[in-house]
């Protein structure tokens, strides 16, 4: 009987690998399955994503942000599940006859911008200063949804931020 609750023990252990491992797929970019792709885009080896779950309102469901591989998600916002009123903000930007939209969020002291429009990629910020800028690679890039400015709050472009 013993043998028996072990190798259960094993095959669960290793069950719960196989699913760990391929929660996350290529073609999802760092999405889960019943997550909607907001937006993805290969930045190097790495991927970035905005996922969302019930977000039919900022009051509603879940937005969250991924950047890392589908092995080892290196930063995911934030860390619940929680509805996106201020957490993440969404800006249109006109410079002239360019177009943006910036999607936003603060994590310890950094800005980051999800940026898209004439190019697309991420920004972080610092007290106003650049940190890091990264732009999508233009294979395996998946725009910004419309369907996102129904689910995050929508907010006046801020000088610091959105320059």
């Amino acid at each position: 009987m013993m043998k028996y609750i072990n190798g259960f023990v094993v095959l669960a252990v290793l069950w719960g690998v196989s699913i760990n491992a391929s929660a996350h797929t290529e073609g999802e970019g760092l999405c889960l399955p019943f997550e909607e792709v907001y937006f993805s885009c290969r930045i190097g080896e790495k991927v970035m994503s905005l996922c969302a779950v019930g977000n039919i309102s900022p009051d509603n469901g879940y937005v969250k942000y991924r950047f890392g591989t589908a092995e080892n998600i290196e930063l995911e916002y934030p860390d619940e599940s929680i509805p996106s009123r201020g957490v993440f903000s969404i800006s249109d930007i006109n410079l002239g006859r360019i177009g943006f939209v910036h999607v936003k969020f603060h994590r310890n002291d950094h800005d980051y911008v999800i940026f898209g429009g004439y190019s697309d990629g991420i920004y972080v910020q610092k007290s106003g200063k650049l940190v890091v800028r990264h732009g999508c690679e233009s294979e395996d890039l998946y725009r910004l949804s419309p369907r996102a400015y129904r689910g995050i709050e929508t907010v006046p472009p801020v000088d610091e931020i959105d320059n």
